[in-house]
């Protein structure tokens, strides 16, 4: 599995909200998290575990972010921010927000593809990273939803240095993104049925134990499922949101 110190790999996933502890009691009761607080310079942060292992993150916006939606982001690591910065300018992409410090003496910015897909980039000293894994309740996947995969992966090559592999499934094209060997990522067109507005975007998978008995209980939370568990090759998964409309995605492995 590759390193999440690697410059163009996965390092974190965390949930921003205007409820945190709304958003702690829901994903603790579906998903099993332990979930630690701690304040820092950027007000208090809180840390979602599973066997003693950091999986993700949440938090309130901040004062100067009024109004923002919940939502997940993922971040990935780079080497050097601003070269990388410089580098999404160059390949069509914008800064949403530019660098920034973050408590650990690490940098963060945001930004999003030229397709509108929205993600963190972070840099720094971080000895370990997301723990992915097909335990019930951790992230085991990230995927970016698009309606122009070619300029996706031009952007995404350029910036992070990832290559695509394109395969058909049932008639449908999925890529994914690796970084040598390694399978970093996956993209797929946005599915007919997601309404024109929605923007492009990247999701978070979730390993749970049975897909459709997560399904009964996001909706027993209080939350809402967006598209009912489906079959697919590596097992089944279902698309959810939880009670403040922060999407995420379930998945289910076949043994």
């Amino acid at each position: 599995m590759i390193d999440a110190g690697t410059h163009g790999a996965a390092n974190w996933v965390d949930l921003t909200t205007p409820d945190v502890d709304g958003s702690q009691a829901f994903y603790q009761q579906l998903f099993g998290w332990d979930v630690v607080g701690i304040t820092t310079s950027m007000g208090e942060y809180f840390t979602a575990e599973i066997g003693g292992k950091e999986i993700a993150g949440m938090m309130e916006p901040g004062a100067e972010q009024p109004g923002s939606p919940a939502a997940w982001t993922t971040f990935f690591y780079v080497a050097d921010i601003d070269d990388t910065v410089g580098k999404v300018k160059d390949a069509g992409g914008q800064i949403l927000e530019p660098p920034f410090d973050i408590p650990g003496d690490a940098k963060v910015a945001v930004i999003a593809d030229p397709t509108g897909g929205m993600f963190a980039i972070i840099s720094g000293p971080r000895p370990h990273g997301i723990y992915f894994s097909r335990n019930h309740g951790a992230p085991c996947w990230i995927e970016l939803l698009t309606r122009d995969t070619d300029s996706a992966e031009a952007f995404y090559g350029a910036v992070l240095g990832w290559t695509a592999v394109t395969s058909l499934t049932d008639g449908t094209a999925y890529t994914m993104f690796k970084l040598d060997d390694d399978d970093v990522a996956g993209m797929m067109m946005m599915p007919d049925e997601v309404p024109a507005a929605a923007p492009a975007h990247w999701s978070v998978y979730f390993a749970v134990d049975d897909c459709a008995a997560a399904e009964k209980k996001v909706v027993a939370l209080g939350g809402e499922v967006l598209r009912l568990t489906t079959d697919i090759g590596i097992g089944r998964f279902a698309v959810a949101a939880d009670p403040h409309g922060a999407k995420f995605n379930l998945m289910e492995f076949a043994e």
